[in-house]
């Protein structure tokens, strides 16, 4: 492939991640707002804590791989560090907003976080290429 391909490749893999940070960003505010009229402020700040649970380790993978090599060693290490990173930020965010957070409505904290990892699903179904 020429340097203008491999280019316009780079800049649509970007441009997905961060439409996926975007949605769940977007999902975040919108669920936390719904929430947090209907079931009260307790509920509200639980959720938008559990969406930023979900949000800042994906940043941190997203992050990763926008910055790799573009080649497949790169992006695969970029890949694994990136999910290995993910997934110790969302365990030690989980443990400090336990430990810290109080009162806290353990059941939209965790609806929260649930729906907006499946934000994601928004991204990777789009039909647009």
């Amino acid at each position: 492939m020429n340097q203008k391909t491999d280019e316009n490749e780079e800049r649509h893999s970007n441009f997905g991640i961060i439409r996926i940070l975007i949605y769940q960003l977007v999902a975040t505010v919108v669920l936390a707002s719904i929430i947090w009229f209907f079931a009260g402020k307790v509920a509200g700040y639980s959720s938008v804590l559990g969406g930023l649970i979900c949000l800042v380790p994906n940043i941190f993978l997203g992050t990763r791989l926008m910055l790799s090599n573009r080649n497949a060693r790169g992006i695969l290490r970029a890949a694994y560090l990136g999910e290995l990173g993910k997934v110790i930020l969302t365990t030690l965010m989980f443990g400090l907003v336990f430990f810290k957070v109080k009162p806290l409505n353990a059941l939209y904290l965790f609806l929260s976080f649930m729906v907006v990892q499946f934000a994601v699903s928004i991204e990777l179904l789009n039909k647009e290429k």
